[in-house]
Formats: C-alpha cells, sequence, structure tokens
C-alpha cells in the first residue's frame, strides 16, 4: 500500500503580524465573508508574531547507554495571554517535557555528524483569517509512523476551537468531510488487508474486518489545510499488510458534498455515449458510426467502482471493438466539464495500469453521466456525455442501438418478404425484399420516432426502392429477445406483421465482432 506521506507546503507569509490576542492590524483586515488560506513551514515561523517556539533544541548527544542521540526540537507557542492559549501552550510542552527531557542536559556528541537514532518533533500551522490549526509531528527514532496532535485556536477571541468549529467557519459540511474521509481510509484498509490475504496472512473473507474508522467525530483528527481549498486530515492506523502503525493524510476538497443516498442505483448501470467533445468540437458517436459504452458496476472494495469502457465501429460488414476495464475510486469534488458547468460534488477517479491516462467520472444536474478522459499526447483529451441505456426512449436521439447494429438474415430462404435488413449505428438501413411479381433493394433512415412496446424497442423508417420512389410501407424493427439460435427480429410492412409464428427459424446477425489490437 502506498504511504501518503506529508510535505510542508509552501505559502505567503501574513502580510500584518498578530501583535497579541485580540488586536489587528490594519493591514491584515479581510474583508467579511472572503476565504484566505495560508499554511506556513516551520523554517519561517521565527518571523511569525503569533506563533513563536517555545522550544527548540537541535544537536547531538551522548546518551548514558552509550549511543548517540539527534534531537532536532520545535514546538510553538501561542502568544496569547487567554486560558485557552496557555493550556494549549502546556499540553504541548509536556511532549518535549516527558519525552525528550532527560536528553537536553546530556553532553554534546564528539562526532556531530552521525547519531543512532534522531527524535524530532515539528509543527505546521495552517491559517484561516485569524484562526489557526496547528499540527506536531512527533518521531521517536524508531520504524514506527510519526505521531500528530493537533489544536485549533482562534487568536481574535482567543478561545480554541473543535475542528468542526473551524471547518464550518470555512463554509465547508463536516458531514460531507467525514464521509468521504471514511470511504478513503476505508478504502485504504481493505486494499491492504486484501495484499494480506493474498499473501495467506489473513484469512480470506476478512476483507471487510478492519477496525480503521476509530474516530468518533473530526474533533479527534488533527487537520490542515493548503491555499487551492483542500483540507487534509492525519489519521493513524494499523497496516495488516506491515505489521505497523502507518500515517494517511487523505486529501479531500472543503467544498465536498455528501453522495446521495440512492447513489448506488443512480449510477452502477449500463450507460451510452449521446455527445462527444475531442478538441473543442462536438459530434454524435452514431454519425460517425461508432458507440461509446459505459458500463458502472460495484466492486469489493470500499469507495471503488469497476468501470469498463467499450468503444465500437461498424465498418461493413463488420463491428470492431475494444474494451478496457479499470478501478475507479469515489472522491469528493466536482467536475468543471469543458463548456463550465459544473457537477455534483463527487468523482471516480480511473487510472490505467502505467498511470498516464486517467477517466473523471461525474454526474451532472440533469441526471447524465459525464466523462472526461486524458493521455500523455497533445490533444489526446476527449469528454464524454452519456445516458442510461435503458432510458433510450428519453434521448431523443434517432440513431440506431447498439445491439441491433448489422445484418440479420431470414432463416426461412423460401418465405417471400424481406430476405435480410441491415441496421447502422448512424440510423441508416438497407433491406433486400422478394415479393410475388417484386423484388429489390430498399434503403432509408430512422424517422426519429421510437417508443417502447412489450415486446421492446420499436423504431420506425422511411424507405424507398433502387429508383427513389418512397414505399408504399413502412418498417418497425421491435425487439431482439437474447436467443443464442438468433434473433427474433419482428417487421411490419403496411398492415402486414411479419414474426416468428410466420417465421419460425430465427434471424441470424452475420456481421462478426472483430476486436481492436490495443
Amino acid at each position: 500500500m502506498k504511504h501518503k506521506a506529508f510535505r510542508w507546503i509552501p505559502a505567503v507569509l501574513l502580510a500584518a503580524l498578530l501583535a497579541g490576542c485580540g488586536a489587528k492590524t490594519a493591514a491584515s483586515a479581510r474583508p467579511a465573508g472572503s476565504r484566505e488560506l495560508k499554511s506556513t513551514p516551520p523554517d519561517s515561523m521565527h518571523a511569525t508574531a503569533a506563533i513563536t517556539e517555545q522550544y527548540t533544541l537541535e544537536k547531538v548527544v551522548q546518551a548514558e547507554n552509550g549511543g548517540k542521540v539527534r534531537l532536532n526540537i520545535h514546538l510553538p507557542r501561542l502568544e496569547c495571554d487567554s486560558a485557552d492559549a496557555a493550556r494549549i501552550n502546556a499540553e504541548i510542552a509536556r511532549l518535549y517535557e516527558y519525552d525528550v527531557q532527560e536528553y537536553a542536559d546530556c553532553p554534546a556528541a564528539a562526532d556531530p555528524e552521525s547519531w543512532d537514532i534522531c527524535i524530532e518533533m515539528n509543527w505546521n500551522a495552517s491559517w484561516y483569517g485569524d484562526c489557526v490549526s496547528l499540527v506536531v509531528s512527533s518521531d521517536y527514532g524508531g520504524t514506527d509512523a510519526p505521531f500528530h496532535q493537533g489544536w485549533c485556536f482562534d487568536f481574535d477571541s482567543g478561545k480554541q476551537l473543535t475542528a468542526t468549529q473551524l471547518l464550518q467557519r470555512m463554509g465547508a459540511d463536516p458531514a460531507a468531510l467525514e464521509e468521504a474521509l471514511y470511504r478513503d481510509i476505508k478504502r485504504r484498509d481493505e486494499l491492504d488487508r486484501q495484499t494480506t490475504c493474498e499473501r495467506g496472512l489473513l484469512p480470506h473473507g476478512s476483507l471487510k474486518e478492519g477496525n480503521t474508522a476509530w474516530w468518533a467525530t473530526l474533533d479527534e483528527l488533527p487537520l490542515s489545510f493548503d491555499e487551492t481549498g483542500n483540507v487534509i486530515f492525519f489519521v493513524r492506523r494499523f497496516s495488516a499488510s506491515r505489521e505497523e502503525y502507518v500515517n494517511d493524510a487523505p486529501t479531500i476538497p472543503l467544498d465536498a458534498q455528501p453522495l446521495p443516498q440512492d447513489w448506488e442505483q443512480q449510477v452502477l448501470a449500463e450507460w451510452m455515449a449521446v455527445t462527444a467533445v475531442t478538441q473543442g468540437e462536438s459530434y454524435a458517436p452514431a454519425d460517425r458510426n461508432e458507440s461509446f459504452t459505459l458500463r458502472l458496476e460495484k466492486a469489493e472494495i470500499t469507495g471503488t467502482v469497476t468501470v469498463s469502457f467499450i468503444r465500437e465501429t461498424y465498418v461493413s460488414p463488420q463491428i470492431q471493438s475494444a474494451a478496457e476495464t479499470r478501478t475507479g475510486e469515489l472522491n469528493a469534488g466536482a467536475v468543471t466539464g469543458w463548456d463550465g458547468e459544473k457537477s455534483q460534488g463527487w468523482n471516480l477517479t480511473c487510472l490505467s495500469e502505467d498511470s498516464r491516462s486517467c477517466w473523471i467520472i461525474s454526474m451532472m444536474e440533469d441526471g447524465s453521466l459525464l466523462m472526461r478522459s486524458t493521455g500523455p499526447q497533445k490533444g489526446s483529451e476527449v469528454w464524454y456525455v452519456f445516458q442510461r441505456t435503458e432510458a433510450w426512449d428519453d434521448i431523443g436521439y434517432t440513431a440506431i442501438p447498439r445491439r441491433l447494429w448489422g445484418t440479420y438474415r431470414a432463416g426461412d430462404e423460401a418465405a417471400k418478404g424481406i430476405r435480410w435488413m441491415t441496421f447502422l449505428p448512424d440510423g441508416s438501413c438497407c433491406m433486400s425484399v422478394e415479393w410475388v411479381g417484386w423484388n429489390g433493394t430498399l434503403t432509408g433512415t430512422a424517422e426519429g420516432t421510437q417508443g417502447r412496446t412489450e415486446d421492446g424497442t420499436e423504431l420506425h423508417f422511411t424507405l424507398t426502392d433502387t429508383d427513389g420512389r418512397p414505399c408504399e410501407f413502412w418498417a418497425i424493427l421491435l425487439n431482439d429477445d437474447g436467443s443464442p439460435s438468433g434473433c427474433s427480429l419482428k417487421y411490419r410492412a403496411g398492415e402486414v406483421l411479419f414474426d416468428r409464428d410466420t417465421r419460425p427459424v430465427y434471424w441470424k446477425n452475420d456481421s462478426p465482432d472483430l476486436t481492436l489490437v490495443p
């Protein structure tokens, strides 16, 4: 499992430094309702009057057991005379007092360039107006992951804040953030346990038994945030595969929205692309005899979805197809379309195995599915708008459904009527007809009127003969019942309905599928 290390984030220093609790200079005043996020690295803290360091210790000492210990200690102090600030400062001081003070009076080592263990304590401050989220990390020289502790404080009032209170001030929805955080951490744990099961170290079926979401509220978790509108939570959990504690630091957008309760019913389905946009050009795939199908299925890992993307092209008389399946990870955050329209507040992110191409999928307010596909080459970005295949009647689309592409031949060679029928993705059709006293080929297109009957999908066509004369009858393709023997296609010529009762032999689609070489 990948360990997501926390990195100090460069930032602009505060323009006006607070001289004391409750005091603000004119330069530090901000417009009401504005949001300003700042994250300040520890090596710049000496310049910040609001937060100084109450302990700074950098030296290599000779311990009583003969080993050499490198001390790199930086512990912050809130420069405020309120009771809450004094209590927080005392809690921070105890980290030093209990854990490293015993080394402070040890003599310096003769060779400061080498040491056996390193004890480090450092801190990071993230600012929102006059409020700060302070995170102290401590590492005691072992192989275990560092510990993180956090405090939120409002310099304007001199009061300590909970993480929830600070997030609410920032305009975030704490419940939505916690939902996204739970999915992220649970997914990491289950992937970790899956690896352990594959190694035979855990019994199969124990994938969901991890107890990683141990926190009762977000107030128990240290947090930081960056200048781009993301919040980072520090979560410590036990790794089954590594058999040790690890730190996860999921990054979640502050404007994350909760998923709809019926999210799976809305999304886990088969979808058909009705629009594609590449290099600024928008087109309907069927106009180019193409079909793009997206199939979303539930995966075993929490917060993941199996995503299959199928590309098909009709090149008469063959159907060329290529398919790719990836695992999508559910994340908080909206997707902005090529036209600037925002999606709902979640997305599925699917990377290729080499991580060089990416699909980002989200749902729009009108219920359509938006997908952005990007690759390593310049100009490879393509946008797709999908509609559920079950909602074919509501798409307002004149093309032929993918399942009906191809050429169908009558099983009964002796019967009069339509000998074969070809249907193309763009809505065009061609039929070979032999009636008493007349035979020939009819061509035409779908009229764009269609509906549902008890037999399936009904499509209307306008046909002409080889001389361009309109036919005196119209034809309707009704259904494909999925029989392995072929298709029980029904069609109507005028008022006469031809089906498997009058033609007992099934129709055969002789347009083979060819798989493209990736």
